[in-house]
């Protein structure tokens, strides 16, 4: 969502649509696997679990665009191999890190704009409001310092969706980098998608639930900002890996 208020000026030049690599990405034929899974799942969600389909479904959007993403990138640098395009564009004037970013975007503006994305946008924007009434209900802090507890919900609403596709996206491409199998870069890669999202709920869910007589700010903050923190670091800590395998 922050991506549709910057001016594309403001844009790195390697997230910009204008960029070669990116606009390649982007005329790739797009496949309706994920957009299928997503309409079925929420049509069985419902039928069995009636009022609670929609966290359910928070939950399986949440995992099933890491994994996506994650797969989608991984895909692209076996695709260029297979097509002998990828050791071209190693040995262009591209710096590695433009390369990796140009591909990493071409995949986030091609899923940022399916009604998928919009869908789980609104729900992980409903789970946030859900965490701030959950915890100021419950709040040991003065009601003084619920700003705090709002701009850092305000912040997971706006960043934490594109964070989390940074590290999914880059994820895939370190995988893909160092494995030059891809059964095993793509099982990799939704292994690492898999285990963050594993982790982010186990995390949160014990933050919130940990102290039953109430819940401090500081919980309050770290169960909203886990994901976006934790995704930034790690999807820094794949891009790294990615361009020293490219090195």
């Amino acid at each position: 969502m922050i991506e549709r208020l910057i001016p594309p000026g403001w844009l790195p030049i390697w997230m910009r649509r204008a960029h070669p690599l990116v606009q390649f990405h982007l005329g790739r034929p797009s496949k309706d696997g994920l957009r299928y899974a997503v309409f079925g799942s929420a049509v069985g969600l419902f039928l069995f679990f009636g009022s609670l389909s929609l966290p359910l479904l928070f939950l399986f959007l949440w995992l099933a665009i890491l994994v996506q993403q994650a797969a989608l990138a991984a895909g692209r640098i076996h695709e260029a191999r297979d097509h002998q395009t990828w050791e071209l564009l190693l040995a262009t004037p591209m710096p590695r890190h433009d390369l990796l970013l140009a591909t990493w975007a071409g995949n986030y503006w091609r899923l940022n704009g399916s009604w998928v994305m919009h869908i789980y946008r609104l729900l992980q924007a409903l789970a946030v409001i859900g965490v701030m009434v959950y915890s100021l209900w419950l709040a040991e802090f003065p009601a003084q310092q619920a700003a705090v507890l709002l701009l850092a919900g305000l912040a997971a609403i706006l960043l934490q969706p594109m964070s989390e596709s940074y590290f999914s996206g880059m994820m895939g491409l370190a995988c893909a980098s160092w494995s030059r199998q891809p059964v095993s870069a793509l099982g990799a890669a939704v292994l690492g998608a898999l285990l963050y999202w594993c982790a982010c709920v186990g995390l949160i869910i014990l933050l919130l639930f940990a102290n039953t007589g109430g819940i401090g700010l500081g919980q309050a903050v770290a169960a909203l900002l886990l994901p976006l923190l934790t995704s930034l670091i790690l999807g820094y800590a794949a891009f790294r890996l990615a361009l020293r395998a490219l090195a």
